[in-house]
């Protein structure tokens, strides 16, 4: 029963950038931009101020993006999805 109580209150996995970046198939500095540019929530971790992000908040974001893409809310032409072959 302790170990359940335990489990309830353990915090959710932080992602780097470079594993946020994997889950979207983007550069990792798409992924700092899109943070700087406030698309993507970010907290600062340590000394250095490493960011990392909850789970849920970019599961959250995919989930609000599904018919969207963030290039639209950017105004960036490096944020733009291009799609190869057919």
């Amino acid at each position: 029963m302790e170990a359940e109580s335990r489990k309830d209150t353990l915090p959710q996995k932080m992602l780097t950038v470079k594993e946020v970046a994997s889950i979207f198939n983007i550069h990792p500095n798409t992924v700092r931009r899109w943070e700087k540019k406030g698309l993507l929530k970010s907290y600062a971790i340590g000394l250095r101020h490493s960011l990392r992000f909850r789970q849920e908040d970019i599961l959250d974001f995919l989930d609000k993006s599904k018919n969207e893409f963030p290039a639209q809310h950017c105004g960036d032409k490096r944020d733009e999805v291009r799609f190869r072959g057919g």
